[in-house]
């Protein structure tokens, strides 16, 4: 009886420290935690609403510097997916983002009766660098992106062109961006952003240095 007894003190003790040691190693590299296995990254998408405010100026009818040009502001919407990688750990990410917005140009020119006047559609693909402070419900970010802005102008009625119905370019665009996630619930967040966007813009015998103001607000989710 005794033998039989101290038999099974000793697997007893076995299974005791093998079921420890394979515990250890679940927890361990054997096993890689959920952390691991699934929050490698943040990634988000989210839609937006565009206000967009253009500098007034800079615009060229035929080689000449049109006067009292105005800019009118102009609503849009946008579209961005952004990714926030483990390894840096989730202060610096990448977004691409496409965004537009409609308006309006008018500005007085030598020589023309009445002025000229346009409809103004400028759309934008950007990829950006975003710095972020992650962790928490807030989230406020600072950015640079740069890209490609398209301008189209609709309805347009310039001195000496015969093209007035539409007419569209493309050219370099770089911004810098700054905003605000606040995450309400689950990985549902609403969102704030401010950005400023340079390009200059060529068409047939119009030009235009395009210098706009634009703020954001919209709905994301994290996956």
């Amino acid at each position: 009886m005794n033998r039989q007894g101290g038999a099974r003190r000793v697997v007893g003790r076995l299974v005791i420290a093998v079921s420890a040691f394979v515990g250890v190693q679940l927890q361990g590299p054997l096993a890689p935690s959920s952390a691991d296995a699934t929050d490698t990254a943040d990634v988000y998408l989210s839609l937006s609403l565009v206000s967009g405010f253009p500098d007034n100026g800079g615009l060229n009818v035929g080689g000449r510097d049109a006067a009292k040009v105005t800019l009118h502001d102009s609503l849009g919407g946008g579209l961005k997916i952004g990714i926030f990688p483990q390894f840096t750990h989730r202060v610096v990410g990448i977004e691409i983002e496409y965004f537009g917005a409609t308006g309006r140009l008018s500005a007085l020119t030598t020589g023309s009766n009445g002025g000229a006047s346009s409809g103004l559609t400028v759309t934008s693909s950007m990829t950006n660098l975003v710095v972020r402070k992650p962790g928490g419900a807030f989230h406020p970010y600072i950015g640079f992106g740069i890209g490609y802005s398209s301008g189209i102008l609709h309805g347009a009625d310039f001195p000496g062109r015969s093209n007035k119905d539409f007419d569209s370019t493309a050219a370099f665009a770089y911004q810098v961006i700054a905003g605000l996630q606040y995450h309400v619930s689950g990985r549902t967040f609403l969102f704030s952003e401010y950005k400023r966007l340079t390009t200059n813009f060529h068409w047939s015998d119009v030009s235009l240095n395009y210098h706009a103001h634009y703020a954001l607000a919209g709905i994301g989710w994290s996956f």
